[in-house]
């Protein structure tokens, strides 16, 4: 059962992009469909990496393709976690950001196991589909419940609706 699940986990978590990404499409709004374009990113960069040049996955040493594609889901969660106006975000970027502090890990200690370093690179993705399932499924709860609500933060120093006010001593 185990040499099951390892031969067809990349098509299960391809699956579960696809799916999160129809949700995202369906019951959410900005910030999900982001953040399922991020997961999208992770399979299509690695598909065109490992298929533009047929490289196999490097452990004994630093594999600087996927540090690469972790990093630029790293930028663009934490742009999706600062405008948000949601906190699951935050979860989301931080455990990207675990994936990417798994490969200077990777360079700073050469001996690390390498099955420990894919481990540490990978599983943060798991993470993620859980932490934007939850998302989702939170975002259309209250949707339900409240109304619609505002995607994205703003960072206007005074809204419209805010009357201006006077401040004592100055």
């Amino acid at each position: 059962m185990f040499e099951f699940v390892l031969a067809n986990r990349v098509d299960a978590q391809t699956f579960a992009f696809v799916l999160l990404a129809l949700a995202a499409w369906r019951w959410g709004a900005g910030p999900e469909r982001a953040l399922a374009a991020i997961l999208a990113w992770f399979r299509i960069a690695d598909w065109l990496y490992h298929g533009v040049f047929a490289a196999a996955l490097q452990l004994t040493d630093i594999d600087l393709a996927h540090a690469l594609i972790d990093v630029v889901a790293c930028v663009a969660a934490f742009g999706v976690a600062l405008y948000a106006n949601r906190i699951y975000p935050l979860w989301f970027a931080a455990v990207q950001l675990l994936a990417v502090f798994a490969h200077l890990a990777r360079a700073m200690a050469v001996e690390i196991v390498p099955t420990v370093y894919a481990i540490m690179f990978i599983a943060p993705s798991y993470l993620q589909i859980v932490i934007l399932a939850l998302g989702i499924w939170f975002h259309r709860r209250r949707v339900r419940r409240y109304g619609p609500y505002r995607s994205w933060r703003s960072f206007s120093p005074r809204s419209p609706e805010m009357p201006r006010r006077s401040w004592p001593n100055g």
